[in-house]
């Protein structure tokens, strides 16, 4: 029986072998600093997406807080409002006070002393 042909050998050289295991390890290297630059950047951006949404849910909770100081206040105008005067009876009180003219109302002092000088110019055309 024949052996078949042993396919040829090269010759095993160490040097060829440590500049290819050097070659590889500075690409490893590189790729596992590139993975610290990555992790790092990941970790950073994490950090400030997580207190930018902290600082927008924070926004919302003093908006959410305003707001209903807003409705608060606006619910006792409106309660106030509703104690006032309406137009009907407003209109009610503008004809009670053009019918009793209160720029000709007098005083009881002003009277009386109306009524004592009138008396006093009688007394006098009198005597």
């Amino acid at each position: 029986m024949v052996n078949p042909p042993s396919p040829p050998t090269a010759a095993f050289d160490p040097n060829t072998l440590y500049v290819v295991v050097k070659g590889l390890e500075s690409k490893v290297n590189n790729l596992l600093r590139q993975m610290d630059i990555f992790k790092n950047d990941y970790v950073k951006k994490n950090v400030d997406l997580k207190k930018e949404v902290k600082l927008l849910g924070d926004e919302l909770l003093d908006l959410k807080r305003n707001h209903d100081a807003l409705i608060q206040k606006m619910d006792i105008v409106v309660k106030e409002l509703r104690q006032t005067a309406g137009i009907e009876e407003v209109s009610v009180l503008k004809r009670y006070v053009d019918l009793w003219n209160p720029l000709n109302f007098a005083t009881q002092r002003d009277v009386e002393r109306l009524v004592e000088t009138k008396l006093a110019e009688r007394h006098h055309g009198n005597h």
